[in-house]
């Protein structure tokens, strides 16, 4: 553990940097523009289940699909706007309606438990999902443990039908019933306009493998920021300063503008969780920042391939314990 009063000097001097500049500031032309020609485009893909083959269809519900991810965890970031309610009322739209996952549960499982208890083995979700085999806890299937090599991929491809159940059980759980009402349209919509068009079973088909295929995308946007990065005692999370957690904690993803737009800019994780609500356009330069200042002051800053975190991944499921 670093000397957290250092640490905590460091990032505010970092912050500064980072503040000077405005890379805080959301362009809101851009982002207005962004979010209307996206939500223009789901509704322009429910004209064109009758004008072009299925093929097509799945490529281009697919590519909307994982765009209405990374808008609704955008907005929900507070990224687009600086007014926070107008950021809260776009992202009930984008992830309730148009993806069918509760806001508030995400909320809660992905702005509060992660990133303010990144890799925590207590009290982060996204680490101690799969029955706990990322963290140093022993789990409740020894039969999970033994295969996970090979289902920790399975369940990754099936992610979002868990995503499904947990948040629907928040919601009702929680008694939000006008968002269960917002949230519950969405498999109303999509199953409808298909059905008109596609026999019965075609149609289920093609939502079933819709939604894999926009959850496995985003699955390994997730899964490669953290998994297989140092894992945070619950119990002394709080002794740790922000920059030292998550620059400990988070792993960047380096590559050209393809993986940028693959992992939605995510793959500048480091900078995303030292600055949450910074907007996606802005992120590389905010990276070229962090980077620089890390390297200057001997902070550790983790960069690799695609291809190298799938490896320390894979390292990491072939052992009981975290690396």
């Amino acid at each position: 553990m670093e000397n957290k009063k250092q640490y905590t000097l460091y990032f505010e001097e970092l912050k500064q940097r980072v503040f000077q500049k405005k890379l805080q500031e959301p362009s809101h032309i851009y982002w207005i523009v962004h979010i209307v020609f996206t939500i223009g485009a789901y509704i322009f893909w429910l004209y064109l289940v009758w004008k072009i083959s299925l093929i097509y269809l799945l490529i281009y519900f697919y590519i909307l699909g994982v765009e209405l991810g990374f808008i609704s965890h955008d907005l929900i970031h507070n990224q687009y706007f600086k007014n926070t309610k107008l950021n809260v009322f776009f992202s009930y739209i984008c992830a309730n309606f148009l993806i069918g996952l509760s806001r508030s549960w995400w909320m809660k499982k992905h702005n509060i438990d992660h990133h303010t208890f990144t890799n925590s083995d207590i009290h982060d979700s996204d680490i101690r999902d799969y029955d706990e085999i990322f963290t140093k806890n022993p789990g409740k299937s020894i039969f999970f443990h033994t295969h996970k090599i090979v289902l920790f991929w399975f369940a990754t491809s099936i992610l979002y039908f868990n995503l499904i159940f947990l948040s629907y059980k928040y919601i009702l759980q929680h008694k939000k019933y006008g968002e269960f009402c917002i949230s519950i349209w969405y498999f109303f919509l999509l199953p409808t306009v298909l059905f008109l068009q596609y026999w019965f079973y075609l149609s289920c088909l093609v939502l079933i493998v819709i939604y894999m295929l926009i959850w496995v995308h985003l699955a390994f946007v997730f899964m490669v920021n953290h998994i297989g990065m140092e894992i945070i005692d619950g119990k002394i999370i709080k002794e740790y300063s922000w920059l030292d957690l998550q620059t400990r904690t988070s792993r960047n993803i380096r590559g050209w503008w393809i993986v940028h737009h693959f992992f939605g800019w995510l793959n500048k994780q480091i900078e995303h969780h030292l600055f949450p609500s910074i907007p996606r356009n802005k992120i590389i330069a905010v990276a070229k920042e962090t980077k620089l200042f890390c390297q200057k002051h001997g902070i550790r800053y983790h960069e690799v391939t695609f291809l190298e975190s799938i490896k320390e991944i894979y390292c990491t499921l072939k052992t009981w314990n975290t690396m």
